[in-house]
């Protein structure tokens, strides 16, 4: 029953965004992401619409999203809303055992998990270093990752809007990639370098203006060189829009 009422939920969602944003929403390189086994996905996280969007969006009904604890600590209804949109809570900013244990063993099981790195809703001034526990996980997990870019859902939904605003919203899904075990040269991943590596897939399908603090596309890519196997730095259908086109 739960898996009935989490694929209309999910049609819901679609059907709003699609609804809504009729002419100006998109969705570049769903076609590339998995239909069957562990698989990680990655977004950046700039607005309150991300996390009901990227699993309505994803060809699979297996996902799982981590999601802020105080989600889970308001009302009785709140609560029953995230859990049946499958999330489940992390507590920010802190090694969460608890979670990254659960988020580990729903890609153990062959499920698809959500995470937004950063650990926070980033508003202004692009993309920020991201904290370790994604890149724990796709350590660990070895699982497929797949990076999306969110453009345009900050200036749809911004904080302290209480309706969606009628703007050009993009959604880009990365090609698969996995995170090495090693360098070429035989020294240890990190976590935090498998995180920034994730985030600099992410960057690589944003406007340069969203990259924040991978805008240096070049220097992170040597920095984090190896770090990163079967990874694409091709944005699905096509380069970076135009400078002021919110991504349409």
């Amino acid at each position: 029953m739960s898996g009935v009422l989490y694929a209309l939920m999910r049609r819901i969602v679609w059907c709003i965004a699609r609804g809504y944003l009729i002419g100006i929403f998109r969705v570049r390189g769903a076609d590339s992401i998995p239909r069957r086994g562990a698989l990680l996905i990655c977004a950046n996280h700039c607005s309150s619409a991300d996390p009901p969007l990227i699993p309505a969006l994803v060809p699979r009904g297996d996902t799982w999203s981590m999601a802020k604890s105080e989600y889970f600590e308001g009302s009785r209804r709140l609560r029953w809303l995230m859990r049946a949109y499958h999330a489940f809570p992390i507590v920010r900013h802190s090694p969460d055992r608890a979670a990254l244990r659960r988020g580990s063993a729903v890609l153990a099981a062959g499920g698809t998990l959500i995470v937004y790195p950063e650990g926070t809703r980033v508003e202004v001034g692009g993309l920020i270093r991201p904290e370790a526990g994604a890149g724990f996980i796709a350590r660990h997990s070895q699982a497929p990752v797949v990076a999306v870019g969110l453009v345009g859902t900050q200036e749809c939904f911004p904080k302290g809007s209480r309706f969606p605003r009628r703007v050009p919203v993009e959604v880009r899904f990365g090609s698969p990639f996995t995170i090495a075990e090693r360098r070429p040269d035989g020294s240890r991943i990190t976590n935090q370098e498998a995180a920034d590596a994730v985030m600099l897939q992410i960057a690589h399908l944003l406007p340069a203006s969203m990259r924040g603090e991978f805008a240096d596309l070049e220097g992170w890519s040597e920095r984090l060189l190896g770090v990163v196997r079967e990874a694409s730095q091709q944005i699905p259908g096509g380069p970076d829009p135009p400078s002021g086109t919110g991504g349409a």
